[in-house]
């Protein structure tokens, strides 16, 4: 008979704490013998525990949302997911400036290459293919009319569009144009629309409908609220209340994009959606070995923008003062409409990229009519990339006014001032963070994977545990300094909380950090603190239980061990009250502790800011907490049970104590967090020079002039070729166009 997995799962922890209870029970029964050979039995325990922690960890952390929301939670889910995306695009495009009434009009049509399904199935039946055979789909539109372009793709018959095109092109900035025009249009049953980067999905190991949820409760943590159900995610993407605008099938790997094209059309859950993706890219992956297009979709591409209209879009963005300056470039694109700078910007990013190197700091244009050192379209493109951090920067003067600190932020100036050359060079080793793991955004909780694995975990664990062990230290002994304690000095109990807190803080840290660097596979996600009490109760409760029957073993299994291996009592009574005592209350507060720790879920999007600092409240407050009890119970206990006193026993006491609490607090909520992890690999990386102690101000002030743009909890530059640029100025930094 096939066991449940649930209760596989409880069965794992609770015979791992069956075998510790009965490993201490064992330390009773040893011999006196001398107390080197205890030290050594005390060592083969801990080792004998270390041996069950990957297992029990393994079945603590893989659980997955299960049941399923109702329909009236999917529906406020949709609600909220609108409101979601609708004011994460709002501020994102006033960022990119896409909002502009000069906006560069970019030109689209539907693609005379064989990449399109039959015209029926996209368009619908039309009188005149269905009686005579003639005519074919049309869909075109400009940049600069989205509304008739939202209006086109509704008609469609299944409301499929594929982007395609070169790099900077535009594909990207259409598919969030047209994501906010139907946003902007909401008519009644219209899917949400909602942009997700394809990197890394890989439709083998995770189907289409489990990525998409996966994906939106990493992008909109609010669909994890307890009010939404289960999993609300799963079910907007099981009944089809979202759009997804599917960005950069290209920079999926060759073989599998060719699979994700067959996943799409074979998925159920998934009707209506936009995929981006380069020409050439597309065109192996539906016309490859046992490839297809896209089931229904109308595929557009652009046309090159005109000469004319560049010129008319720079007039338009210059001062009055500037256009004597532009003269010759201008003149330049007017007679030379074949040359490198007009197939330069013949794309919409390199006007753009021209724009804020050149407009913005109202610098000379001229040395980019020298074509004998910007012979070809690409020396130009490379060039404006490679200033374009330091004319960013140097054209947003910092928000910093003492005057008017108080009375308003201003999203799009940063908030300090940088060296515009240092912000390149930092960015670039960020570029170069994201380009090294494969991916596209920045997520800063995995910022350890550019510093040694081992010493960022270990590190993090040291750091939360000396916060715990200190706060245990000079709790405890505020309470023997206000009671006496039971025998002996004051002195003499006073410096065992002095020893005893941070020893076992440190061996704690270490013994969960050593745990969590064994396991490879292993990645710590922000969370925050929850601490609404309506619809949680019965959450607390269950909480509450877990804690206590976790902590309360390991209590007496510590207790015993320092009977018998510190020799600290001759009364098994006195250790036996001490460890009920630590027990009850470090599972109260454990229980409590893992009640609050939620998945960040918030009425609004989240940006990389707000989830740092949530997890940092997070995991210095619950150890502050967990510190300030343990200190209370063992203080008290100090108090009531003899032998509590002195360095060398307080140092004994928080070996044992640090063994025994390191291994269940990992098992419980990892010990660590995402942001003391985080901190160590700032700090290591600080040391190189690699990274400002204040990195995640330099990412927002980037966010802030438009260099990343924010999705959810994550940065992207703004474009990948400008990633992919800064990343090769970080391993060539002499090369400098």
């Amino acid at each position: 008979m096939r066991v449940p997995a649930g209760w596989r799962r409880a069965a794992l922890p609770s015979a791992g704490l069956v075998a510790v209870g009965g490993l201490g029970y064992g330390l009773t029964k040893l011999s006196d013998s001398d107390a080197a050979a205890n030290w050594a039995q005390l060592a083969s325990v801990a080792l004998a525990v270390f041996a069950l922690v990957p297992p029990l960890i393994s079945s603590w952390r893989q659980r997955q949302p299960g049941g399923t929301s109702t329909i009236e939670q999917i529906d406020r889910a949709e609600r909220t997911l609108r409101v979601l995306v609708r004011e994460q695009w709002r501020e994102e495009i006033v960022m990119r400036e896409l909002d502009q009434p000069a906006r560069l009009p970019v030109r689209w049509k539907i693609s005379g290459l064989d990449v399109m399904d039959q015209d029926e199935r996209i368009d619908g039946a039309r009188l005149l293919r269905s009686w005579f055979g003639l005519g074919r789909v049309r869909f075109d539109g400009r940049t600069d009319r989205m509304p008739e372009m939202a209006g086109r793709f509704r008609k469609l018959a299944r409301r499929r569009l594929v982007i395609i095109g070169e790099v900077g092109m535009g594909k990207t900035t259409l598919a969030v144009l047209l994501l906010s025009e139907l946003l902007k249009e909401h008519r009644e049953g219209d899917p949400v629309p909602v942009l997700l980067s394809m990197s890394g999905w890989d439709p083998w190991d995770e189907p289409v409908h489990r990525w998409l949820a996966r994906r939106l409760r990493e992008n909109y943590p609010a669909l994890r609220a307890s009010g939404f159900g289960p999993d609300a995610a799963r079910g907007l993407v099981t009944y089809r209340r979202i759009l997804p605008v599917l960005d950069g099938l290209d920079e999926l790997p060759r073989p599998v994009r060719s699979k994700v094209v067959d996943a799409l059309n074979d998925a159920s859950a998934v009707e209506a959606l936009i995929l981006t993706c380069r020409t050439s890219e597309y065109l192996a992956a539906v016309n490859g070995g046992g490839g297809a297009p896209l089931a229904g979709a109308a595929v557009i591409e652009p046309r090159p923008v005109k000469s004319a209209d560049v010129i008319s879009y720079l007039l338009d963005r210059l001062a009055p003062g500037q256009r004597a300056g532009w003269a010759e470039l201008l003149a330049a694109l007017k007679s030379e409409p074949d040359g490198p700078l007009a197939e330069a910007l013949s794309t919409p990013l390199v006007v753009w990229l021209l724009y804020k190197v050149y407009i913005e700091t109202r610098a000379n244009p001229a040395p980019l009519c020298d074509s004998g050192r910007f012979d070809t379209a690409d020396a130009v493109t490379e060039h404006l990339l490679d200033n374009l951090v330091q004319a960013t920067f140097s054209a947003a003067p910092p928000d910093d006014d003492p005057d008017e600190r108080h009375e308003h932020d201003h999203p799009f100036r940063p908030q300090r001032s940088w060296d515009p050359e240092e912000a390149r060079g930092l960015l670039a080793f960020v570029a170069h963070h994201m380009s090294e793991t494969g991916s596209r955004d920045f997520r800063w909780w995995h910022l350890h994977r550019s510093v040694p694995r081992r010493m960022s975990i270990l590190i993090g664990g040291v750091s939360v545990g000396l916060t715990v062990g200190t706060t245990v230290g000079l709790v405890s002994d505020a309470v023997v300094a206000l009671r006496s304690p039971h025998a002996g000095s004051l002195r003499d109990a006073l410096l065992f909380g002095l020893a005893g807190g941070p020893v076992g803080g440190l061996v704690g840290g270490l013994t969960g950090g050593i745990i969590l660097e064994r396991l490879k596979g292993y990645s710590l996600e922000p969370a925050y603190a929850n601490l609404r009490w309506r619809g949680n109760v019965t959450g607390l409760a269950g909480q509450l239980a877990l804690g206590l029957v976790t902590v309360l073993p390991v209590g007496m299994v510590a207790a015993f061990a320092l009977w018998r291996v510190a020799g600290m009592s001759s009364e098994v009574g006195g250790l036996v009250l001490y460890g009920l005592v630590v027990g009850a209350i470090g599972g109260v507060t454990l229980g409590l502790n893992k009640w609050v720790t939620t998945p960040l879920t918030n009425d609004r999007p989240q940006g990389p800011v707000t989830t740092l600092r949530r997890d940092l409240r997070l995991v210095y407050g619950r150890s502050l907490t967990f510190g300030t009890a343990l200190g209370l119970a063992f203080g008290v206990a100090g108090t009531l049970v003899d032998g509590f006193s002195g360095l060398l026993r307080g140092a004994e006491a928080g070996i044992a104590f640090g063994l025994a609490g390191g291994v269940v607090f990992t098992l419980t909520f990892g010990f660590t967090g995402a942001s003391s992890t985080y901190l160590v690999a700032v700090a290591m990386l600080r040391a190189r020079r690699r990274v400002p102690l204040r990195l995640m101000t330099l990412l927002e002030d980037a966010h802030r002039v438009g260099l990343l743009r924010q999705v959810g909890p994550v940065y992207r530059f703004r474009h990948e070729r400008l990633q992919d640029r800064l990343a090769h100025l970080h391993r060539h930094p002499g090369e400098n166009r």
